[in-house]
């Protein structure tokens, strides 16, 4: 029996019978078919999914389609986890520097307690001290501050820009010590510790965050303003530090902000985060390295 052959046979249409070849590997053939270009794809190109297959490029095309419409937070980072693991990490360290001062305190403040006088000597002591504290009372409300800030600032700005603003505001702090202090005073020769510094630069960021956010600020002013009364009410606390990181995480999160580049209508959001990150980078060590100059300028100009 015969077949209608419609006007032309097999024979005129040759590359019809040629078997499917994946596109990047041409010398492999493959009845198998990306569901969303249809091309033939090779074992190596097949990327299994739930309902069929996609080949390489597809995926990649996806995966990158994924990635510019993945919500940001509000620095213009990627959400990441939900917990706040650097608050956390912060809060253990303190808890087990302040266990060694209990088990060696000669050793743990000898190596880590910032005094203006011996801190070019030990200069690691400007962020160490910020993990040492002096007494249980003073590691409780600094660990509770911490912990009641970090759980919403964190998320907000991302682990990395929050990380940033924490450590360089205890830099800021110890700072703004070393530079107040009196060469010929007592307070050259005064030992400064606690997290206090960083945890008031985490008052000033979340400030400007809500501020910039749309959110009520008066809680926060209202906070910020009690700890300063308090700061300068009682005596033996560190009112230097307080506002050294007070200033420093108040402008580094305002320069956070300002540097963040807008989203238009159809940009790559992808690329956008990664230019932001480096922006934001090259704020904290902008910050990081005024800090530095400070320094060096006070020592310079000490007294021979």
């Amino acid at each position: 029996m015969e077949r209608p052959s419609y006007g032309y046979s097999a024979e005129d249409h040759p590359e019809q019978q040629a078997p499917p070849v994946c596109p990047r590997h041409p010398d492999r053939v493959s009845y198998v078919r990306c569901k969303r270009c249809d091309r033939p794809a090779c074992p190596d190109c097949q990327r299994p999914t739930s309902v069929g297959v996609l080949c390489v490029d597809c995926e990649r095309e996806i995966s990158k389609q994924q990635a510019a419409s993945r919500p940001r937070n509000a620095m213009g980072g990627g959400m990441g986890r939900g917990k706040p693991v650097v608050t956390y990490t912060v809060m253990g360290l303190c808890v087990l520097a302040y266990l060694g001062q209990m088990a060696v305190p000669a050793i743990v403040y000898g190596l880590g307690l910032f005094v203006p006088g011996y801190a070019m000597a030990m200069p690691w002591t400007f962020l160490t001290a910020g993990f040492l504290h002096g007494g249980i009372m003073h590691l409780l409300l600094n660990m509770y501050a911490l912990y009641v800030v970090g759980q919403y600032l964190e998320p907000t700005m991302g682990h990395a820009r929050f990380a940033g603003v924490y450590v360089t505001s205890l830099l800021g702090g110890h700072t703004a010590v070393y530079l107040i202090a009196d060469p010929m005073s007592q307070a050259w020769y005064s030992g400064t510790l606690g997290a206090s510094g960083g945890v008031f630069g985490l008052f000033a960021a979340m400030f400007i965050v809500n501020r910039r956010l749309g959110g009520q600020t008066a809680q926060i002013v209202v906070l910020i303003a009690l700890n300063l009364v308090i700061t300068f009410t009682f005596p033996n606390i560190s009112w230097q530090g307080h506002l050294g990181g007070l200033v420093v995480g108040g402008l580094l999160t305002a320069a956070l902000f300002a540097l963040r580049p807008k989203a238009a209508p159809g940009a790559d959001r992808q690329a956008l985060a990664k230019r932001s990150a480096l922006l934001h980078a090259g704020a904290i060590a902008a910050m990081v390295l005024l800090c530095l100059v400070l320094i060096v300028v006070k020592t310079l100009t000490l007294p021979a």
